[in-house]
């Protein structure tokens, strides 16, 4: 039995059909298809075609929804420092705009230096990388030194106090860390520069080190961000999971050994477990900031309407600034600050994506793994879900040291965003490409009056590969293949414009080119590639009109 296809029929304009399909059905189909896969095509491609202020849209994106969050996280936060600060500076000082102007000028500053980092000329990541950073680090060390001459309140070894401004050195070794790890991570895991023993020396040196110095101060939160960041540093470096959880357990066990031997610790960790156990002592804090965040409800008091900065909250412009936050603008307003904090984190990780170095991923995903870390080990903390390590809420907080280490922060995450745009992953592709020589070496120097043609047949990226082992292969399958070509010389024929070359035996002193068509450039070949020669005029291939040449038809629509 045999099945036939339905009948075909002519329809004018020379278009055939099946039975009962009309032509223009068909035609409307197919051009909804096309333009359906051409939007595809376009949108898969719009993202890198276009330029927002001359850099591709990829890359400022996310820088300017960076910019855009942090400026208006940091206008938030100058006025909740207002808010939370009025009643105190009023009572204490006489003055209700005392901390506000302070947390301005604070403010200011950190602007200069975010700049200065993100578009100055000298704070290359290049110049950090070849020495900069190690010098800053230098006297970074000497400040954390300097800070045990200092003694404050609870005996603590933190800041160096100078007049009415004090200085907390720990903040600023957080961004120099993680250059240093990078740098260092990047020569091992991306570069290959150095070996295992040199990784683990350096990290000793530049890490491990300034982390011993912050752990005697005591000042266990910036331990952890900075242990916690180098870790996740590691793992996008390459670092194997296994070895970074086995790191984290013994960072664990370690801060198990800290919390059982040192008193305080201790108290802030039961207070963690129940603020209400001691509500008028060490739990006093904890309470009224649960309380503060109860009474604020869905939509919050209102600015300025919070009852806890009535001298009730202690610290309530620094660490405690979120309690005021949720009392005054409710549990929908809190929310929508920490989807603005998200958005600011997000951008710097694509930020990190975009770039097309390990060393500037490492330094963008470092830094703002710092201010996300910061940020929840401060929500956690507050919300008693933690035990409070006295971290400052990045960008909010008063406090001059906080507000300038997450500028220059900041400043870094935008500085690898800038530098993207001068070394993209196409430019970092073009710089190993080599140019043949007159001997068809790959990287060797131009020579003017080498042969044009002297790369024919010979690969500039690297030895070629043959895909398959025998150029010949046995003898039914040269039968074979000489078929096909003769049916495929006989279509080549048709075709104007261009000539097909197959390489030959190149230095086994047979031909060194078979030609399909005709060409001038016969017999150049070599190797066991096939090419395309466009011959003198391959314009003649774009132009509709059909001539006969000889006995050969040149059907240019077809």
């Amino acid at each position: 039995m045999t099945v036939s296809s339905a009948p075909e029929r002519a329809v004018p304009g020379g278009v055939r059909t099946q039975a009962g399909a009309p032509a223009d059905a068909r035609a409307s189909k197919q051009k909804g298809v096309q333009a359906s896969r051409r939007r595809a095509a376009e949108g898969r491609s719009t993202l890198h075609d276009k330029f927002i202020a001359g850099v591709p849209a990829r890359i400022m994106r996310p820088r300017l929804v960076f910019i855009a969050c942090l400026a208006a996280i940091v206008c938030f936060g100058v006025l909740m420092v207002y808010s939370a600060s009025a009643v105190e500076a009023l009572s204490e000082l006489g003055d209700p705009t005392f901390f506000l102007t302070r947390q301005l000028g604070f403010v200011a500053v950190g602007v200069i230096l975010a700049v200065c980092v993100a578009y100055g000329k000298p704070c290359t990541l290049e110049g950090y990388r070849q020495g900069g950073a190690r010098f800053l680090l230098v006297g970074v060390v000497v400040l954390l030194l300097a800070v045990f001459a200092f003694r404050s309140a609870g005996g603590a070894h933190r800041w160096i106090r100078l007049d009415s401004f004090t200085l907390q050195p720990s903040e600023f070794a957080k961004p120099l860390i993680i250059i240093l790890a990078a740098r260092s991570l990047n020569d091992y895991f991306g570069e290959h520069s150095i070996d295992l023993r040199e990784l683990l020396a350096r990290l000793g040196v530049e890490v491990l080190v300034p982390l011993l110095l912050i752990i005697a101060e005591p000042d266990t939160g910036t331990t952890l961000i900075i242990v916690l960041t180098v870790a996740a540093c590691a793992m996008l470096a390459g670092l194997s999971p296994k070895v970074i959880l086995g790191s984290i357990a013994v960072v664990v066990l370690a801060g198990i050994v800290l919390v059982a031997f040192s008193p305080y610790r201790l108290a802030r960790f039961q207070v963690a477990l129940d603020p209400w156990k001691d509500p008028y002592g060490d739990g006093y804090q904890a309470a009224l900031a649960i309380m503060a965040f109860a009474s604020g409800g869905l939509f919050g008091r209102g600015i300025g309407g919070s009852t806890m900065k009535y001298n009730y909250l202690p610290e309530a412009h620094n660490d405690y600034i979120l309690a005021i936050i949720g009392e005054e603008l409710g549990l929908v307003g809190t929310l929508i600050f920490f989807a603005v904090f998200m958005l600011m984190v997000y951008a710097a990780f694509k930020i990190a994506e975009q770039s097309p170095t390990l060393y500037g991923k490492l330094v963008a995903a470092g830094c703002a793994t710092v201010l996300g870390l910061q940020f929840f080990i401060n929500v956690l903390g507050i919300l008693s879900v933690t035990p409070m390590t006295g971290k400052t809420l990045p960008f909010v907080s008063y406090g001059g040291s906080s507000m300038w280490a997450s500028m220059i922060l900041a400043g870094l995450i935008v500085r690898v965003s800038v530098e993207s745009r001068d070394g993209s992953l196409y430019r970092a592709a073009r710089s190993t490409f080599s140019v043949v020589g007159r001997e068809g070496t790959p990287g060797a120097p131009a020579d003017p009056g080498a042969d044009v043609s002297s790369h024919l047949g010979r690969s500039t990226a690297g030895v070629p590969h043959v895909r398959t082992a025998s150029r010949g292969g046995s003898a039914p399958d040269r039968a074979g293949r000489e078929a096909r070509r003769g049916g495929e010389r006989s279509a080549s024929q048709r075709i104007r414009g261009f000539s097909v070359y197959e390489g030959g035996a190149g230095a086994s002193g047979r031909a060194s080119g078979r030609m399909r068509g005709s060409s001038p450039l016969a017999g150049t070949g070599r190797g066991g590639y096939e090419r395309i020669d466009l011959n003198a005029d391959p314009g003649e291939r774009l132009r509709t009109h059909r001539e006969v040449r000889g006995d050969t038809r040149y059907d240019d629509e077809g």
